[in-house]
């Protein structure tokens, strides 16, 4: 398995971003049009506008449409609307989060903690189904399920964290990162994400 790895460069898709944790030898991002949800954004959100979106494609399989939304509020929160194109597993989703925060430095502990609030938080997605996560300005993040809510994770930890999956220098779907964000670094809301 070392050779093999050695070989090709092991490439995370995120989850949500939300799915399976793959062996990738090839990955690609397209612009993609996803107005999927703006609404439910609008609702929750004070000043919010649309930055990126793009479609996360794996082999030439669609997987998912992705758009970022920020408010334009200072700490006004930000969301992250994700429409899938292929169906995953709740458990594959929750299992590929841990993944991804363990690529980003969280701790195992901390891992651990979290476990349970995403296995309620994530539900099986078929083709155009979503969830949606909106960090709220006090730090929290809610999650829906086609529109509907479905649970809150508490601490601003957490919200920073499960946003860097996409967000962070360190994410392991840079080319998605780049479209979410465009030229949007330095921006309010998004600090945090805009620095190596």
């Amino acid at each position: 398995m070392t050779s093999y790895l050695s070989k090709y460069r092991r490439i995370s898709l995120p989850v949500s971003a939300f799915f399976l944790g793959l062996i990738l030898l090839c990955s690609n991002v397209s612009i993609a049009s996803n107005n999927h949800n703006q609404s439910l954004v609008a609702k929750n959100m004070t000043q919010t506008e649309g930055l990126g979106q793009g479609r996360m494609t794996y082999w030439g399989f669609t997987l998912y449409d992705a758009k970022l939304f920020v408010s334009k509020e200072p700490k006004g929160g930000i969301a992250l609307d994700i429409q899938y194109l292929r169906k995953f597993e709740a458990n594959a989703l929750v299992k590929q989060t841990l993944d991804e925060l363990k690529n980003l430095g969280v701790s195992e502990t901390q891992r651990a903690e979290w476990a349970d609030p995403l296995a309620k938080a994530f539900k099986t997605v078929k083709v155009g189904d979503s969830i949606t996560a909106i960090r709220k300005p006090e730090g929290s993040t809610q999650f829906f399920y086609n529109g509907q809510f479905v649970s809150e994770i508490a601490g601003e930890s957490f919200s920073q964290a499960f946003f860097g999956i996409w967000l962070h220098p360190k994410t392991s779907a840079p080319q998605l990162r780049k479209v979410l964000l465009g030229q949007s670094c330095p921006r309010v809301n998004l600090e945090a994400y805009c620095h190596d």
